[in-house]
């Protein structure tokens, strides 16, 4: 899990820092009627990446806000400082949550039994309506993927990679679904994300 995560982090700072020369060199390569295609797609998927972070993140601080709330409702000491613990541990997609219950539960009956017991059902119920409700509902519109092709992509992306395959599975089907946009076959391209209807040209490609 620390390897794949460690992965991951190595990979999106060499992205960073070699994007701007890659992305002049194939811009070059391909020329005037290529260009602004590909100028197009890499908008659509930085844009794609910049969703999915920023949804997780709203995720992971709606968990860490309910978590406070818990906490902080039944007693247990330090509850700000284990609600952060837990919103960070919540970023790690499908385990986070059961990660943030070990840290959060063993707090609670660290105070009493009561407390424990509070929290770990609140866990319980909230590992289910975020792997099923918020992260398919915030992640599809973050990502503008539908919601049922979020939870199968991330579930069969786990079942396939492990948790590698369950971090990267929502940015890459935004991205396939982005490049099937640009390059499918017109009748298998998805439609086009909502927004003001563009003004016939009078022209067929």
């Amino acid at each position: 899990m620390v390897a794949g995560l460690l992965t991951v982090i190595v990979l999106a700072y060499l992205m960073v820092l070699e994007a701007p020369r890659i992305t002049r060199g194939v811009l070059a390569a391909a020329g005037d009627g290529q260009g602004e295609r590909l100028r197009r797609v890499g908008r659509e998927v930085s844009r794609t990446v910049t969703g999915y972070l920023t949804g997780n993140l709203l995720i992971s601080v709606i968990c860490g806000v309910l978590t406070y709330a818990v906490l902080a409702l039944t007693g247990v000491p330090f509850a700000a400082v284990i609600a952060l613990l837990v919103a960070v541990a919540d970023l790690i997609p499908l385990v986070g949550a059961t990660l943030g219950a070990v840290i959060a539960a063993g707090a609670g009956f660290l105070h009493s039994p009561t407390a424990g017991v509070v929290v770990l059902v609140f866990f319980v119920v909230y590992q289910q309506l975020e792997n099923h409700l918020l992260q398919p509902l915030i992640l599809s519109r973050a990502v503008r993927l539908n919601p049922l092709t979020v939870l199968v992509s991330v579930l069969l992306a786990e079942e396939l990679a492990g948790l590698l395959g369950a971090l990267l599975a929502i940015p890459a089907a935004g991205i396939v679904q982005t490049l099937l946009r640009e390059y499918g076959p017109r009748r298998l391209r998805p439609a086009p994300p909502a927004g003001p209807a563009a003004r016939p040209t009078g022209s067929a490609d």
